[in-house]
């Protein structure tokens, strides 16, 4: 036999209010019914949860052991009809995807507006590369992500953030020996860069494909912030963000090389699962476009 959901609200309400008579009127359920459900109940757990002494009752330490197990289920169960009734992903788990410039910059600021507005909500966070966010969103096991020149299929909706843009990174103790670099240029240099799922890799060999020159020493990470302190100790030199490496410029402590051609700039997308969109996501999605204004994240002009 197994536990129900219904015996465990019969036993959670007999504890909270006393008498197996008053969890009867409340659950609007004749007494013998609210008796059945805790036979059955124990019998389940092969244990007794009350002592009865004529109308009196009192919990036996088994009773007590389960009301805690019997809340959270219950609870859980609220969560799950809330959620999808409703379909607002935030009443529940918030499934969140983004871009590593995102993560960097605006997501503890994204947590602490999300706790503010909504105390109960639960996060999943997935930081990762255009490939992987996109795949998620098609798979739908995200609701929401910001990403970078998105791959979604018909059932994602992507309205536009802005754009993304990027420079060649080196230690501030770099000999900067030209004016101007060009892919040619840089063939020689340790270079860091995104793996081939990211869309910074495809950028990346595109740039010295157009020139038709190929890097000689190149290291992957699917890290951005490896990426930074890599540059940041003068390991090589980084294809990043340059909204991401603004400190460690104003501070001096790297130096971004000018280049020609330019980097190509990426289209950043929020994108959503349609069927979910209503109130709750809508203030969600503006909320991220005021964090990225704040943040001076994603332009449309060349920062």
């Amino acid at each position: 036999m197994n536990v129900t959901l219904d015996q465990l609200k019969a036993f959670e309400r007999i504890v909270r209010l006393g008498t197996f008579h008053a969890a009867a009127l409340d659950l609007h359920l004749t007494q013998p019914s609210v008796s059945t459900r805790i036979k059955e109940l124990e019998s389940a757990l092969n244990v007794q949860l009350f002592v009865r002494n004529g109308p009196r009752i009192s919990m036996t330490a088994e009773g007590h052991a389960l009301i805690d197990y019997a809340d959270r289920m219950l609870g859980t169960a609220g969560e799950i009809i809330q959620r999808f009734r409703t379909r607002d992903p935030l009443k529940g788990v918030l499934r969140l995807g983004m871009n590593e410039s995102f993560a960097m910059i605006s997501v503890l600021d994204l947590i602490r507006r999300l706790e503010h507005h909504y105390p109960a909500i639960r996060t999943s966070l997935v930081v990762g590369d255009t490939g992987t966010v996109s795949q998620m969103l098609n798979e739908q096991k995200l609701d929401i992500a910001i990403v970078s020149d998105a791959k979604v299929e018909a059932h994602v909706t992507q309205q536009a953030l802005g754009k993304n843009y990027f420079g060649w990174f080196a230690h501030s103790g770099f000999a900067m020996r030209r004016e101007v670099f060009t892919p040619a240029d840089l063939c020689a240099l340790h270079l860091f860069i995104s793996p081939p799922t990211a869309r910074l890799h495809a950028t990346a060999t595109n740039w010295f494909a157009g020139a038709h020159v190929t890097p000689e020493r190149i290291s992957t990470c699917n890290s951005l912030w490896v990426t930074v302190q890599a540059v940041l100790q003068g390991l090589g030199v980084g294809l990043l963000p340059i909204r991401v490496m603004q400190l460690d410029l104003e501070a001096s402590r790297v130096k971004r090389l000018p280049v020609k051609p330019e980097i190509e700039p990426h289209n950043v997308s929020i994108c959503y699962q349609t069927s979910e969109f209503g109130p709750g996501l809508k203030t969600l999605v503006d909320l991220i476009r005021e964090l990225i204004e704040n943040h001076r994240l994603f332009s449309s002009d060349m920062a």
